[in-house]
């Protein structure tokens, strides 16, 4: 049975757990906020085609600039197209990944997950790790609680 000074240790730290988690979910929302409001443009090298990309990533915009298109082989235009499809989504994951201030889950680039680029099962080991480690967040939570971090 606890005595009276630990319990309210106990009570200290469950509040410092509950207060990091409202922070985390704080930075989670502004982040989404961020997500929604970014928006990513690439033109091709001649500025014949523009390519416009949400915050996610995703191809929503695409502009023919002119008709140099019509003196093209098809297989120069289609090329032309994969690279500023190419570039365009790898600079929106950048933005990502700068959004999100380094890794969202401990180990994993957020543009390289967003991308498709990480195995899942390195992301479940990474959650799960995080999860595992009870000792480190009551750490964290006795720091903040101390005014430490």
């Amino acid at each position: 049975m606890a005595d009276e000074g630990g319990s309210t240790r106990a009570s200290g730290q469950l509040e410092a757990m509950f207060a990091l988690l409202a922070e985390e979910q704080r930075k989670l929302a502004e982040f989404q906020r961020k997500m929604n409001e970014a928006s990513t443009t690439v033109e091709s090298a001649n500025k014949m085609l523009t390519a416009t990309f949400d915050g996610r990533g995703e191809l929503v915009g695409f502009t023919v600039n002119n008709t140099k298109y019509r003196a093209m082989a098809p297989n120069e235009l289609a090329e032309m197209l994969l690279d500023v499809v190419r570039r365009g989504r790898s600079q929106a994951f950048g933005k990502i990944n700068t959004m999100a201030g380094g890794d969202v889950l401990p180990g994993v680039d957020f543009g390289d997950l967003s991308a498709g680029k990480v195995d899942l099962n390195d992301v479940v080991g990474s959650i799960l790790t995080s999860a595992i480690d009870l000792p480190g967040i009551v750490r964290a939570a006795e720091q903040q609680g101390r005014g430490d971090g």
